[in-house]
């Protein structure tokens, strides 16, 4: 098969060659074609061929200095692509822009002869502040000149392809990213919840930052563009050195304009920064860029800047290295608090890097044998009218009756999960992430994400919830743990929302846990009655049923597919290796499995014992940690995969526990099993050849239970049944329906009369939100950034913090502050009301007293009387305040 791969940049050479080494590559012959009049591009993209092929030309199909106008250019384009495709016989074409200008013409011009295959080629899942009836942003019509296959990297750009309009139908793929989504460094930093801290606390930043061509791609007016970089490099040069990378295809203009601005440094545009070069900054700003991969590989923080006369934003991930700000003043405050602190500001709650990014080890694979398969699309019938009960002519009664049905019922299109943290580290969070990447992949939902940890009222969650239709609350924790969750779920209810709870927790966590916080498990234990729960095994059904809820479902779990899932070996070795994954404390049964390590060190049995996972201060002072167990601390999850791969044994030593994600990975590995009776997991495997569990909760007991299941062979029918149950695809169904979401099949989102879609409005509407509660983390700093932001005149920022101040305490030196700017601002009736506050909030009365009377002269007529009356306050006081002195000098 004769294969062209269109490029236009040296990143599409590097993609090119990624595909081009993919297993079976070898059967097929590949053409690098390029079209460049200016010399520039294509030069940079032979340079790129020479080093990353052996002999391999680069086809120009233009020669450089051709005498053509930009509009002949690209008539003449169209042309000699379709003239190339004809001469050397291509079967296949590989690009990765069909909205450049470039890559528009050659979709239009072998859209009906040949298979184009188009392949995501950077970040494109953005929102916009404000769509209207006119033109989206370039990305917003990526892959709607309907080629082949479209090979997208994650689930967050099928969703977008897939119902961008009514009647989307582009044969989407979720292959991954070439280059990004089968490197273990970047899973081990998407992944990660840590990140390391700055220079010591005070030291200046090494900053850099990444500008991007934004008036060139008319995302910015050039004098708007030129404003937001000047502003940005003042402020950061407060916190110490700033260097600025600019784009590669940044104009020559640009780049002088650059050079001139004062106290920066103008990197070479050409020059590569890469996960290695930016390891040496202390913290990274951009604008919205796919550069935000090498950071995370870097562990080098992000600020992700979205000025308001910017449109498109970059999309808020919950990573401890990704911040969104959007404004001068919020990137300050994060800024600041790095350089104070030596810790960053990450974004509190958003989406994880999966719902953009999904990770396999065979991308290329995936991507040529989508190449290979892909056809011309059929011609699409020509357009006609045609009514609701036309599309149904043909059918019975009782479908046509069904039918009716389902046009009156209106799905949700909305969910928001509701928790304290997302992250892989807790087995609590991975279930309800897997789902919803792959609700995101299939159906036309909006996902959100809240972490209750990140707010300081319930009326501020309901704000940010109030377009949402159906709320997930994950797990019982936040009930327990947070003092807005019981307040926040019965207003949402209140509010006629559709709030479901899917809960991990057993008998033995809700009695712990209902002794550490009485008052909140009871405000609990009266909501449960009213809400729909979603269970993970039949056991826990019956536990709610017992506390009032009225019919549970059981939807059961899922973990993510992970890149390493090699099989355990079939037969155990002469030293079996028994091991356990789960974090150290007595519910996991630290002591059992310590002392069954004993017990079988005793009997002379040569088993070795390992003990995966983080300690916990839940160990009670007589509980048993052996020297006879390899105590492995935590891992990464590709190394937790690699440790059940190389043992015989899983053994899940708890006590209790609902239905552990650590047995069905074993389960996916093909390792025998061992559990105790009451562990969710006997639901499903009890009778199945390499699984045991034992009734009684001793070291004896569990011994004999390992003994049996090594004597035993694993059933791969019965272990592959199970394996099914826990899948992504069934478990997925099963939790959409019990939500009432739409599932795959049906539909896309409505379109209205202008053939804009209808959530896209609501989105911009919501998207200043994004940026909404750049809280500094640290109390003690706020005040300081307050008066920064006073001083500077960046008024709005100060009432932002200030009112985030406020919250917390009431100091009389910010209330009287934002009364200034309120009073600044004609607003009278609110710079009253701080005034108030101020006059009754303590400090030095007569300093207080001068400083309100101060402020209501500027108030004009009706601060006549405040100010009349704080003065004679103030002068009382201080004279009170002499006499008092003279009495005490006497």
């Amino acid at each position: 098969m004769r294969i062209a791969v269109f490029v236009e940049n040296r990143n599409g050479v590097g993609l090119a060659s990624e595909i081009m080494r993919a297993p079976g590559a070898e059967a097929h012959s590949f053409h690098l074609v390029t079209a460049d009049r200016d010399g520039n591009v294509a030069g940079w993209i032979e340079e790129e061929a020479a080093a990353r092929f052996d002999g391999l030309a680069v086809r120009n199909l233009f020669l450089v200095d051709e005498a053509l106008s930009a509009d002949e250019f690209l008539e003449e384009l169209g042309y000699r692509i379709t003239t190339f495709a004809e001469q050397e016989h291509i079967d296949r074409l590989v690009f990765f822009n069909d909205q450049s200008q470039r890559g528009r013409r050659v979709a239009g011009a072998l859209g009906r002869t040949v298979p184009l295959i188009l392949v995501q080629d950077g970040h494109l899942d953005f929102h916009f502040k404000k769509t209207d009836a006119g033109l989206h942003d370039q990305n917003w019509y990526y892959g709607s000149s309907r080629p082949a296959a479209v090979c997208v990297w994650g689930p967050a750009t099928a969703n977008h392809l897939t119902f961008r309009t009514a009647d989307a139908d582009p044969p989407v793929h979720i292959t991954g990213a070439l280059g990004h989504s089968d490197d273990p460094a970047l899973l081990r930093a998407a992944r990660s919840t840590t990140h390391r801290h700055a220079k010591d606390p005070g030291e200046r930043l090494r900053t850099v930052v990444l500008d991007q061509p934004l008036s060139n791609q008319n995302k910015l007016s050039r004098h708007d563009h030129r404003t937001q970089l000047t502003a940005l490099c003042e402020a950061l040069a407060e916190f110490g050195e700033v260097e600025i990378k600019p784009h590669p295809s940044t104009l020559d203009g640009h780049l002088d304009w650059l050079r001139g601005l004062p106290g920066v440094t103008v990197l070479d545009e050409k020059a590569l920064l890469d996960a290695e070069a930016l390891d040496g900054y202390d913290l990274a700003v951009t604008f919205f860029s796919t550069t935000y991969l090498q950071t995370l590989r870097a562990g080098t923080p992000l600020i992700l800047f979205s000025p308001p006369p910017l449109n498109i934003v970059f999309p808020t991930i919950n990573h401890p290295l990704l911040r969104n700000v959007g404004t001068v003043g919020e990137l300050v405050d994060v800024v600041a608090d790095l350089q104070r602190s030596g810790k960053f500001a990450a974004n509190v709650h958003g989406e994880p890097v999966e719902h953009f990014i999904t990770f396999h080890d065979d991308v290329p694979e995936r991507v040529l044998r989508i190449v290979e398969k892909a056809s011309v699309p059929a011609e699409p019938p020509a357009p006609r009218w045609t009514s609701a009960e036309d599309a149904h002519v043909g059918l019975s009664r009782a479908e046509r009756a069904l039918h009716a049905v389902q046009r009156r019922v209106v799905r949700p299109r909305s969910l928001a999960v509701l928790g304290l943290g997302f992250s892989y580290v807790t087995g609590v969070a991975i279930p309800v992430l897997t789902y919803t990447q792959a609700l995101l992949a299939q159906s036309p939902v909006d996902i959100r994400y809240f972490d209750l940890g990140a707010y300081s009222r319930a009326e501020d969650v309901m704000a940010e919830l109030a377009g949402t239709e159906v709320v997930l609350v994950n797990s019982l924790a936040p009930f327990w743990r947070s003092p807005l969750a019981n307040e926040l779920v019965r207003a949402l209810q209140d509010a006629g929302k559709s709030v479901v709870l899917y809960a991990h927790e057993t008998e033995y966590v809700m009695n712990f846990e209902g002794g550490e916080h009485t008052l909140r498990h009871q405000e609990m234990l009266s909501l449960l009655p009213r809400l729909k729960v979603l269970c993970v095994s039949t056991s826990q059904a019956d536990m709610f049923r017992q506390l009032g809820v009225s019919d549970p479902v059981v939807v059961y779990n899922a973990v993510p597919r992970d890149t390493h899932r090699a099989r355990a070996r079939r037969t155990p070795g002469e030293r079996p290796r028994i091991v356990m994954v789960g974090s150290m404390q007595d519910r996991k049964g630290l002591d059992l499995f310590s002392r069954v390590a004993e017990l079988a060190y005793t009997q002379g049995l040569p088993w070795r014992f390992a003990w995966i996972g983080h300690k916990t201060w839940r160990i009670g002072p007589s509980t048993l940690l052996s020297d006879r167990v390899e105590w492995m601390g935590a891992l990464s999850r590709d190394r937790v995969r690699e440790e059940l791969a190389a043992s015989d044994v899983f053994f899940l030593s708890s006590v209790d526990d609902p239905m552990p994600l650590s047995v069905v990975e074993a389960v996916q590995q093909r390792l025998r099993a061992v559990t105790y009776h009451r562990v969710g997991s006997r639901e499903v495997l009890e009778g199945v050849p390499g699984y045991r569990s034992f009734a009684e909760y001793t070291p004896e007991a569990a011994l004999d239970a390992l003994r049996g299941v090594l004597d035993e062979e694993v059933s791969e029918t019965d272990y592959q049944d199970v394996e099914d149950l826990f899948d992504i695809p069934a478990f997925t169904a099963r939790m959409t329906t019990a939500l009432g979401l739409p599932g795959p099949g049906e539909g896309g989102r409505p379109v209205g009369a202008d053939g804009v879609e209808g959530d896209e409005g609501t989105e911009g509407e919501e998207a200043p939100g994004a940026f909404s509660a750049v809280l500094s983390r640290h109390g003690k700093y706020l005040a300081e950034d307050f008066t920064r932001h006073f001083e500077k005149g960046r008024h709005d920022d100060a009432l932002r913090v200030g009112t985030e101040i406020l919250r917390r305490r009431q100091p009389v030196d910010i209330l009287l502050g934002m009364a200034e700017i309120r009073a600044g601002r004609g607003q009278t009736g609110e710079a009253c009301r701080l005034l108030s506050a101020a006059a009754i909030a303590g400090g030095e009365r007569a300093r207080v007293w001068s400083e309100v009377a101060r402020v209501a002269g500027l108030l004009g007529p009706r601060g006549r009387s405040i100010r009349q009356l704080a003065r004679k306050e103030a002068v009382r006081i201080q004279v009170g305040n002499r006499s008092a002195r003279l009495l005490k000098s006497e």
